[in-house]
C-alpha cells in the first residue's frame, strides 16, 4: 500500500495539470497550455536551422512592433489569439505538414494547440472581438507562410524556417488572459 502523502502529491500534480477541467478559466491555465504548445513545437525540429540559412525570409509578424499592435488593446489582442491558433492548426494540419514532420510529434503539437484553443475560448471575455485590421493582418501573415512553403516546394528547410519563425512569433504574442 502506498503512503498517504503520495496520494496528496499525486492529487496536487493532477490539479496543476493543464488537463484539469476545474481550472480552465484561470489566467495561468492558458499560460501553462501555451508553454506546453511551445514545447511541442520545439520538438518538431528535424533539421538544424543553420543548414537552412539560405531559406530565411522575413514573414513580418503583425504583433511585433509597429503601429498596428500599439493601436490594439491587450484584451483585444488576446481575443485575436484564437484566430492565430486556428491559422497554425490549418497550416500544420495539411498533408504537406504530415509528410514533413514525425507523426507522433506532430500529433502532440496539434493536440496541444486544440487544448490551448479550448482554454482560450473558455477564458475569453464575452463580447470581445478581434479588431478587423488585426484579424486581416493575421490572415495575411499566415498566407505568407503558405506561399513561402509552396514556393519552396514544402522542402524540409522551408518547414524548419516556418517552425522557427512561429516559435519566435508565438512566444512574443501579447497574451493577457
Amino acid at each position: 500500500m502506498l503512503p498517504g502523502h503520495l496520494f496528496l502529491v499525486g492529487g496536487a500534480m493532477l490539479s496543476l495539470s493543464t488537463a484539469s477541467s476545474l481550472d480552465w478559466g484561470k489566467p495561468w491555465s492558458l499560460s501553462l497550455q501555451h508553454q506546453e504548445t511551445m514545447s511541442f513545437l520545439a520538438e518538431l525540429k528535424t533539421v538544424q536551422a543553420h543548414q537552412c540559412l539560405r531559406d530565411r525570409t522575413n514573414f513580418r509578424c503583425p504583433w511585433k512592433k509597429g503601429p498596428l499592435i500599439t493601436q490594439v488593446k491587450l484584451q483585444e489582442a488576446t481575443s485575436c489569439y484564437s484566430q492565430v491558433l486556428r491559422q497554425v492548426l490549418h497550416l500544420f494540419g495539411t498533408e504537406a505538414s504530415r509528410a514533413a514532420w514525425p507523426e507522433r510529434a506532430l500529433d502532440q503539437f496539434l493536440t496541444s494547440l486544440w487544448s490551448e484553443l479550448g482554454v482560450l475560448e473558455r477564458a475569453r471575455e464575452q463580447g470581445q472581438s478581434c479588431p478587423l485590421r488585426f484579424a486581416l493582418a493575421i490572415r495575411i501573415y499566415f498566407l505568407g507562410f503558405f506561399r513561402y512553403l509552396k514556393g519552396k516546394a514544402h522542402s524540409p528547410c522551408s518547414w524548419e524556417m516556418v517552425r522557427v519563425q512561429l516559435q519566435v512569433d508565438l512566444s512574443a504574442f501579447p497574451l493577457s488572459a
